[in-house]
């Protein structure tokens, strides 16, 4: 496998291989059948830094991210109309990061907005996971 793309903005200590565009990203979703974990924030976001250097990582939370999902690294600032479109299914995002999880067909499966809670993370994982 080849090596992993660090996130654009923060150190994820190497756990996961990150895209910056969405096209790129959902080729891979659609190539590897798993769904896309979109974070989308900014570099200024310490919730964003919270999410992809402490969550990310988590020992629980790393192995089901690199196993289960495509990740997508979406900077606000020069986001996509793509992504745009996506964020209007997180009902009251009002704080950064974003975190959707998208079909490998494009779909909106799911989200939150702000800090992320490792443990409400995990449960999402485990829910988007599991054999439908």
């Amino acid at each position: 496998m080849h090596s992993r793309r660090p996130h654009p903005h923060f150190d994820d200590k190497g756990t996961l291989d990150w895209h910056t565009r969405w096209s790129e990203a959902l080729a891979a979703a659609r190539a590897s059948s798993r769904p896309i974990f979109i974070e989308f924030g900014r570099e200024a976001c310490g919730q964003c830094r919270a999410l992809v250097q402490g969550v990310v990582p988590h020992a629980e939370i790393a192995p089901l991210l690199r196993e289960h999902f495509v990740a997508l690294a979406s900077d606000c600032d020069d986001s996509e109309p793509e992504i745009d479109q996506l964020t209007q299914h997180l009902e009251d995002a009002t704080m950064l990061p974003f975190v959707m999880f998208v079909s490998p067909e494009g779909r909106f499966l799911g989200g939150m907005s702000g800090a992320v809670n490792p443990l409400l993370f995990k449960r999402e994982l485990e829910t988007l996971i599991k054999p439908r």
